[in-house]
């Protein structure tokens, strides 16, 4: 629904300088995003003052924070936003739908990295920021680029320098489970694969309480089973970024993960995307669930959670390839067709500055900004517990990109996600590997050159 008020003025990881000055400037990425003397003067947030920008969300908890700020960044600018708010998937298609037919009509716009990023710049449908973030006039001087995690500005970054978006979060996968049926258990969380698989086994006692449960809807799913790939020695890319899907170590995850999925998760799971994982753990019918930070603030409330107080949060375990979590970034991006760039990116750069970035720390996401974590505001007054966070950090050490970097994202994830689905019902992993690593290779053949 369209919302407007006409009267009412993010390979991820952190670098080991992130992890030990935490709060700290990390090292500058290059010298055009040094500041002047006199910066401070030229600077104002009223220039724009009297236009309007139409941004597009999505209905996650960061845009909802955002969409409730948004009278004081009307106040502070003097620019009047109007807003759509969309499920994920209809927000990426009608971005797609609009920029293809060049209407100009979106002026900002949430983007999925891990998703968007390659497509969107090769058809170039993002607008370069960097010659905002360049110019003393555009960037406050308090804005602090160096603040932002390492690795999350790599993934901003594209191959020829351009920096596509502002970031908002990374979104590491991490480990959720019952502490209340844990710890009177005398259990931890695994360490291994195939000490979460034993678990899963031991908890399952259907219909009250399943072992396990993660993403099976097709595309949604592509996920969680590529952090198992990453886990069992395998990868989505050769070296020469050919498809690599049939191997050995590919198909002794597939039958890992839809092994899982098939025995321990709820009846249906092939019809669950992270809304309906979520909601299976908040009524207490899921003992374990691995997934991104998104939503997981509803964990913890009350009034919606029939387990608040009661979950545990770790880093998700290590398989015989080594030990890793996945991450995506989100960011808020310029549309290239706008005719009101500089109003938005002064929206943009508002949308992920310090002082916004505590508030939506506070209300559940993870954040992008080294010194959020340590911010004395967010650690007293952060809803979920010191394990949460704790996890996160952790979780953004070892992350890996979630999806292989290609123009083809969701075609990828459309056709490993069939596979998946397939193996779930029963489908030999061999056969529907097989299968997928023939699209996988003709969608590389035909949208990598």
């Amino acid at each position: 629904m369209l919302k407007h008020r006409a009267h009412r003025v993010a390979n991820i990881g952190v670098t080991r300088r992130d992890v030990l000055r935490l709060g700290a400037v990390a090292a500058a990425v290059g010298p055009f995003f040094l500041r002047h003397a006199g910066a401070a003067e030229t600077f104002n947030w009223q220039r724009f003052a009297g236009q309007s920008i139409f941004v597009q969300f999505i209905k996650i908890p960061w845009c909802l924070t955002i969409e409730k700020l948004l009278p004081d960044f009307e106040k502070l600018s003097g620019i009047k936003v109007e807003f759509v708010e969309l499920p994920e998937i209809q927000a990426r298609q009608k971005l797609m739908v609009e920029f293809t037919a060049g209407s100009g009509g979106i002026d900002a716009f949430f983007t999925a990295l891990h998703v968007e990023k390659r497509r969107f710049w090769k058809s170039g449908w993002y607008a370069d920021v960097s010659k905002f973030l360049k110019d003393p006039t555009m960037t406050a001087p308090d804005y602090d680029w160096d603040d932002i995690f390492a690795g999350t500005r790599r993934a901003i970054t594209q191959e020829d320098g351009s920096v596509v978006a502002l970031p908002l979060d990374a979104t590491p996968h991490m480990f959720y489970y019952r502490k209340d049926i844990f710890e009177p258990k005398g259990l931890k969380p695994p360490n291994t694969l195939a000490e979460m698989e034993e678990l899963a086994r031991a908890l399952h006692n259907p219909p009250s309480m399943y072992g396990f449960v993660a993403r099976g809807l097709k595309n949604a799913n592509a996920l969680a089973w590529n952090w198992v790939l990453f886990s069992m020695g395998g990868n989505f890319l050769t070296k020469d970024r050919k498809a690599s899907l049939d191997t050995p170590e590919a198909i002794k995850a597939m039958d890992y993960h839809t092994g899982m999925l098939r025995r321990f998760a709820p009846p249906g799971v092939v019809n669950f995307n992270w809304y309906e994982c979520s909601s299976a753990f908040m009524q207490g019918q899921v003992a374990m669930y691995l997934d991104s930070p998104n939503g997981v603030i509803q964990f913890e409330d009350k009034e919606k959670s029939k387990i608040a107080g009661k979950v545990g949060y770790a880093v998700l375990p290590s398989g015989p390839g080594g030990h890793f979590s996945i991450s995506g970034t989100d960011a808020i991006a310029i549309s290239a067709q706008s005719k009101k760039q500089g109003p938005a990116y002064l929206f943009a750069q508002w949308a992920t500055s310090k002082p916004i970035a505590i508030k939506a720390h506070l209300a559940g996401t993870g954040g992008a900004r080294v010194s959020v974590w340590n911010h004395p505001t967010a650690k007293a007054e952060r809803k979920l517990p010191a394990a949460w966070a704790d996890a996160f950090a952790e979780s953004l050490k070892i992350a890996r990109p979630q999806l292989p970097e290609i123009v083809g994202v969701t075609e990828y994830r459309d056709i490993i996600g069939l596979a998946i689905q397939k193996a779930i019902e029963g489908a030999k992993s061999s056969e529907v590997l097989a299968q997928a690593q023939k699209e996988f290779q003709e969608l590389l053949d035909k949208t990598e050159k």
